[in-house]
Parts: structure tokens; C-alpha cells; sequence
């Protein structure tokens, strides 16, 4: 038994007359003909009652016709749905951020647009470190990440980091780069230095750090130290947090002063004023990053809508 033979009998079913049947599937009377005898030999039953000018089911045929109209029915529903996940149109989609990526506009004007573009899919926003997003990558929590460098982070290194984490690599990851920055400082709005248009570390001296150790862009205590120590100082580290929301927060009620990312695009809270650092150069990167050869149609759909926003 084929799909064809199933289709034949709904049309014939449904038209009662062989001959409107044909035309409908856009095939010759005695082919819609021949096709209902052998599903009717194969099923060993009579399906049809021939008339002269029409025909009409039988109790087996007319027991069989809802079952096969369901069953197409689903098989369209099925159809419908592979062809839509593979253009990429509907699925699931898992995405990972850290807190520095709500800074940037592009990422809200990316969710926005993929969300306007393509309501049937699910779209799911983790928020993970970038240290972290390679792991949840590895393992299949998420489908890609939008992930900020460092100058060192973004080498391209085989090691593996003491918690077993792959570093970002080109051999490992595919990114598609959205903006470079730099280095500046956060201050409170009040601070003595905030109106300045550029500082040197040096004058950082006698300052109190708020720090994210954990970072994969703000300079954590390796960093941070030996690019004081560059500048004659050691930095004296007032408060230790997990994350760089949590580092402006502090920095916003004045526990201290922060490094934080720098770049064009780049916008913080009116509370805070970010004055970029006039003799350090520390470049980071911010990105889209997915595991290579691993791309959907439904995260292709968000890569070209990144891609098209960070032109």
C-alpha cells in the first residue's frame, strides 16, 4: 500500500464520482480506477459500491474514511512543520548572555527582530558568563552565545583553564564579531574624576577597585595587577563580586571604582560615568559564538540578523 493509494480514496471518497476525483488529483479517470481496485484486492473487502453516474462507500469504506482523513491530516501538519523548521521559521532556540551584553543595543535590537520575524519559535535567553558559555555549548543547554574577550581570552589556546573549560578558539568556536573596545573606568556620576574625558591609571592610585574575578573582559586580580603595577601602584580591591551588573552596583552607591568595556555603542546607567583610560591598551571583542559545524536553520536565522545589524 501507498500514500497514493490513500489519496485516491479520500478524493474518490469525498466526490463520489470517480471521474471528479481524476480531475481533482489531476490524474486520468481509469488510473483513480485501477488504483481503488488494487487498494481494494490489498484490503480484500469492497470499498465502493459502482453506480452508473456515481459511486458510494460501502460500511468498510465508510468505516476507513475518517481514520484516513485524520491520518492525512497529520501527515500534512507533519510536512508543514519540517519544512518550517528547516527554513528555520519555527523550533526552539537557546541563548546565552552575560550582563555586559544588555549594555549594548544591538542585542535588544536582535531579540526584538528575531522575536517580530519568528513568533513560532521558542526562544529561550539564558544568562551565563562568558568563562561559562563554552561549557553549557559543549553540553547542549544552549545554541549559541553572545560572549565578550579580553586581549588574552580571545587567543587562540588548545589548554584546557583549571575547570576543564576550552578557552574561545577559532579551532573550536565560530564567532561572528560584533564590536571591538577598550578599557575605561567607572565612576559614581559625583566622583572627582567623572566629568574628566580621559584618566591614567596612575591617578587610580589611592582608589578602592570593585572587581569581577571571574571575567573574561574586565581585567580580574592578574590583570588588574599588572597593569597597576605598569602604572606604579598596586590596586587596593575594596569588594569582590560575581558579576558585572553587580560590579556597577557598587560601583553606583560608591563601594569604589571599576574597569569596565568601552566602545562606541556601548551605554550605561545615568548613575555612573565612564571615562576611558588614556594609556593602557587592552582591546576587547564582543561576539556571537557557536560551536563550528554545529549552525540550525533557526540560529542561522538569528546569525543573519546579527550580521545585518552589526554592519
Amino acid at each position: 500500500m501507498e500514500l497514493r493509494h490513500l489519496r485516491y480514496f479520500i478524493a474518490a471518497a469525498e466526490e463520489e464520482h470517480f471521474g471528479r476525483a481524476s480531475e481533482r488529483l489531476h490524474v486520468t479517470r481509469p488510473a483513480v480506477s485501477q488504483i481503488i481496485a488494487d487498494l481494494e484486492g490489498e484490503l480484500g473487502t469492497q470499498l465502493f459500491e459502482r453506480h452508473a453516474h456515481r459511486v458510494k462507500l460501502t460500511a468498510a469504506g465508510r468505516a476507513l474514511l475518517p481514520q484516513l482523513q485524520t491520518i492525512m491530516g497529520d501527515l500534512s501538519q507533519a510536512v508543514t512543520m519540517a519544512r518550517r523548521v528547516g527554513e528555520g521559521k519555527s523550533g526552539a532556540l537557546n541563548i546565552g548572555y552575560g550582563s555586559l551584553t544588555l549594555h549594548h543595543p544591538l542585542f535588544r535590537a536582535a531579540i526584538k527582530q528575531f522575536h517580530e520575524s519568528y513568533p513560532d519559535v521558542k526562544l529561550s535567553l539564558f544568562e551565563i558568563p562568558t568563562s561559562e558559555q563554552p561549557r553549557a555549548l559543549t553540553e547542549g543547554r544552549i545554541h549559541a552565545g553572545f560572549m565578550h574577550f579580553g586581549p588574552k581570552s580571545s587567543a587562540g589556546s588548545r589548554k584546557k583553564r583549571a575547570n576543564g573549560v576550552l578557552p574561545q578558539d577559532e579551532t573550536v568556536l565560530d564567532r561572528l564579531r560584533i564590536q571591538s573596545g577598550s578599557l575605561g573606568v567607572v565612576f559614581p556620576h559625583d566622583h572627582p574624576l567623572a566629568q574628566r574625558k580621559s584618566v591614567a591609571l596612575a591617578e587610580l592610585a589611592h582608589e578602592r577597585f570593585v572587581v569581577v574575578p571571574g571575567s573574561s573582559v574586565s581585567p580580574g586580580f592578574g590583570p588588574l595587577y599588572a597593569l597597576c603595577q605598569k602604572a606604579g601602584f598596586e590596586p587596593r580591591i575594596e569588594q569582590e563580586v560575581s558579576s558585572i551588573a553587580s560590579q556597577l552596583n557598587l560601583v553606583s552607591v560608591g563601594m569604589g571604582i571599576g574597569l569596565t568595556v568601552i566602545g562606541k555603542d556601548f551605554s550605561y546607567p545615568a548613575s555612573l560615568a565612564v571615562v576611558p583610560l588614556s594609556d593602557v591598551n587592552y582591546t576587547t571583542t564582543f561576539v556571537l559564538s557557536w560551536i563550528k559545524g554545529r549552525t540550525e536553520p533557526v540560529l542561522d536565522r538569528l546569525i543573519g540578523i546579527v550580521k545585518a545589524l552589526s554592519k
